[in-house]
């Protein structure tokens, strides 16, 4: 079990920091729409669906990578004073009685938009030059929420040791 844990960990390290360079493609795509529109007066019809869609990839991205290192929100004020037990329990029930509905609810969100977007036009993906900016949203925030419920399900199993056994080692 643990080296399962340990290769979903690996697997969100590793999307994690490959987003992190999309802040450099990013910095490019509003350099260039910049330089574009106001020093040869010539804006770009495709900058701005290229930032917005760079941009969601590194939040989505992110989320897995954020709960690997711990660093969501929580109220730190009363969570830091606790035992190792309690945070795992605490833990416990923010992960079934919000994350697990919220990514459920998300999950379904997202694959009735697909499905009614291969409805509308008979096709998932439409590859031409480059497929839908739908299409490729879509296919973003599912490999976000499957990476980050992977995560968020090892962060679970080691809570329910942590707090069965009062501590977890990897």
């Amino acid at each position: 079990m643990r080296k399962i844990l340990r290769i979903i960990d690996s697997i969100n390290e590793t999307i994690g920091s490959l987003a992190s360079w999309l802040v450099i493609a990013m910095v490019i795509v509003i350099l260039y729409e910049v330089i574009a529109r106001y020093v040869f007066n010539s804006p770009t019809s495709w900058a701005f669906g290229s930032m917005r869609l760079i941009g969601g990839a590194i939040i989505v991205l992110g989320w897995a990578y954020a709960q690997l290192h711990n660093a969501h929100i929580r109220v730190d004020i009363f969570y830091t004073h606790f035992s190792a037990r309690q945070k795992a329990l605490i833990d416990i029930m923010g992960s079934i009685l919000f994350f697990f509905p919220l990514i459920g609810a998300l999950t379904w969100l997202v694959i009735s938009n697909t499905v009614e977007n291969y409805l509308l036009t008979g096709q998932i993906l439409t590859f031409r030059f480059w497929c839908s900016p739908s299409s490729v949203y879509g296919i973003i925030i599912m490999l976000g929420l499957s990476l980050t419920s992977l995560q968020f399900t090892a962060r679970l199993i080691r809570d329910i040791h942590t707090f069965t056994k009062g501590s977890y080692h990897d």
